[in-house]
């Protein structure tokens, strides 16, 4: 069995010797500043965070596509090649913060060690790190914090709760499982002690504390501890004591604490954001293409207008958006991930105001134009409408805001626009008309700046968007069990399970922000939206996959239409992993006459004895010239 702990005596000696000099600097920095420290409210804990808006992620370590593939060779085995050959010489820091400067990145978070359990710096608790190990004999993480504080960016470390190389992690709580549930570990030992993994787990996460005062910990890898017996030797609330005391902050992955129990802010599923606000403190991690660490022969990287796209997105629904950049080998970041860095650098220099230290917009719910984000400026209130798909006929219309609007102007130009409301008696809301130029100011987003009276007030209805489109997600569709249950939350968000799948009775959220669990007749879901403009709509029910025999119905306007999940339309979303796709079926067409307030209600047609689909949610879909 391979050990990780230093085992020759002058090793061993000198492991205590550094062991003391830690200890004794961690006992100055407890008595100078971690009472200080440890005061700060959570507010003033995170408003760094919640100003920030954008952050560099940075996968990088050894890879065993850099050493020669030998017959015989085991996965560890060819890990271990890979770590002893380590050696990316082209390694700047200064480099990699300027990416992210140039990019208007406000902070990093650096794999200091992945699942793989190798450190990218000079830790006394092992030698299984950068140091000790290979010929580079340097300390990344290190270099970063200094880089850092020379560029003004917050530093935050990547640390993975799974380690598939050290003897005392027990592959019964490893986070990857193979075909027959046994869990992944490069050199398995049945002895492996638990308690022991903690204890040095705990002492590293200190240890990076002390040398490099990181201002946030991305933890991963965790959820091989999801059962409640499992979850309690992370000692989630001891964890994030220690982190408050340094003055960091910790995102939901240490235990999946989706409901920000002891964490400070929820990381959403891999490439993943929420179809609207949910209320919480949240980030999106995202990937340039498909691939988090280098990966020479992915090739699909995302266009510099969905990135974009994807920030005001989540921006606009109270989140902060992680971009992913994989370095080489050599340790220089590809050229690909620099130029769709710098362009969106170059967008938020010009529009940044509606991005950093901005509040989610004051609609709950998704936008099909865009998104909208908020300031306070004194008494009143600044919105910036984040605009995608610009109106090629000059005008744009804003539902729902109960503001009067002091001014409107281009927020890159300053031009002044002009604007105008009315009442829409019959829909019930106000409908504010903004002359904009016919051609979009910017080819990717262009900014709509509205100073406003007073603090900002929306319809938080469901409205019908300004395409015509009626967009409906399941996550805060309104529950309908067949049998009373007790004490259940009427809407899957209010479950506050946003990336764990929940174990319950009848429907319930599940992954990807969808709902499950309708599989009876009698279950339903339903939705209040808010229709400005009556016409004739293609139903469309949104899932994850197709069921041929599982038969929904919709009900609205006193009409329904039936059919099974079948035969669907596959299409890519922002919202949603890039190999992951959404299935529409189109379910018939309805005819809604009237404006105003109207209900929608999707129900189970029939008993289903399979695994029904997640439901994503309805939309209503205009047929032109109704």
């Amino acid at each position: 069995m391979k050990n990780q702990v230093k085992i020759n005596s002058k090793a061993r000696c000198s492991l205590v010797a550094s062991k003391l000099a830690f200890l004794s600097i961690s006992a100055l920095v407890s008595l100078g500043s971690v009472s200080k420290l440890s005061a700060q409210t959570e507010v003033e804990r995170t408003q760094w965070f919640r100003d920030a808006k954008f952050g560099m992620f940075i996968h990088f370590g050894a890879t065993e596509r850099s050493v020669p593939q030998l017959p015989g060779m085991t996965r560890g085995e060819r890990h271990e090649a890979a770590v002893r050959a380590f050696n990316p010489v082209d390694f700047d820091a200064g480099e990699w913060l300027k990416v992210a400067k140039d990019g208007g990145c406000k902070y990093i978070v650096f794999t200091t060690k992945h699942h793989d359990g190798f450190c990218k710096w000079d830790s006394a608790l092992t030698e299984w790190d950068s140091i000790d190990q290979g010929e580079f004999k340097r300390d990344m993480v290190g270099e970063l914090a200094e880089a850092c504080k020379e560029m003004g960016l917050k530093l935050g470390c990547y640390y993975s709760v799974a380690d598939w190389h050290h003897p005392e992690y027990h592959p019964y709580y490893s986070n990857r499982k193979d075909k027959e549930g046994n869990g992944f570990h490069y050199f398995p030992n049945e002895d492996a002690n638990i308690s022991k993994y903690m204890k040095f787990m705990y002492g590293q996460i200190e240890e990076l504390c002390v040398k490099y005062e990181p201002s946030l910990f991305w933890f991963d890898g965790s959820s091989g501890f999801r059962p409640q017996e499992r979850k309690r030797l992370l000692g989630q609330e001891d964890m994030m004591d220690l982190l408050h005391e340094h003055g960091a902050i910790s995102n939901s992955r240490y235990g999946d604490d989706d409901g920000l129990r002891y964490v400070d802010y929820l990381t959403m599923g891999d490439n993943q954001a929420p179809p609207g606000s949910i209320g919480v403190g949240f980030e999106a991690a995202g990937t340039m293409n498909e691939s988090w660490h280098y990966n020479p022969r992915d090739k699909d990287y995302k266009s510099v207008n969905e990135l974009l796209r994807r920030l005001v997105t989540v921006v606009g629904k109270g989140g902060n958006y992680l971009l992913n950049v994989g370095p080489n080998d050599r340790g220089v970041i590809p050229e690909s991930d620099v130029i769709r860095l710098k362009a969106m650098g170059d967008w938020l220099a010009k529009n940044g105001e509606a991005i950093y230290g901005t509040q989610a917009g004051p609609h709950q719910h998704g936008l099909s134009w865009g998104s909208i984000t908020q300031r306070k400026v004194g008494k009143d209130t600044m919105l910036y409408l984040n605009v995608v798909d610009w109106p090629e006929d000059g005008i744009f219309e804003l539902y729902g805001l109960n503001n009067d609007v002091m001014e409107a102007s281009l927020l890159v130009s300053g031009e002044e626009l002009e604007h105008s409301v009315k009442f829409h008696s019959q829909a019930g809301l106000k409908i504010h008309t903004i002359r904009v130029p016919g051609a979009a100011p910017d080819p990717n987003v262009s900014v709509i700046a509205l100073k406003i009276r007073g603090d900002a007030s929306m319809d938080q209805a469901y409205l019908q968007q300004n395409d015509g489109r009626v967009l409906l997600d399941s996550y805060k569709a309104t529950i309908h069990e067949r049998d009373f249950i007790s004490d259940k939350p009427q809407r899957a968000v209010d479950f506050k399970t946003y990336t764990v799948p929940l174990k319950a009775e009848g429907i319930r959220p599940a992954r990807m922000l969808t709902v499950e669990g309708l599989n009876m007749r009698g279950q339903a879901l339903s939705w209040d939206f808010r229709m400005v403009e009556p016409g004739r709509f293609k139903v469309a029910v949104i899932t994850m996959k197709e069921a041929p025999d599982y038969l929904l119905q919709v009900n609205v306007a006193g009409q329904s239409v039936k059919g099974a999940i079948e035969n669907s339309e596959k299409i890519k979303t922002i919202e949603l992993p890039s190999h992951l796709k959404e299935h529409v079926t189109d379910l018939g067409v309805i005819d809604i006459k009237n404006t105003g307030m109207q209900t929608l209600t999707l129900e189970v047609a029939d008993d289903y004895e399979g695994s029904a689909p997640r439901i994503r949610g309805v939309s209503l879909i205009p047929i032109p010239g109704s």
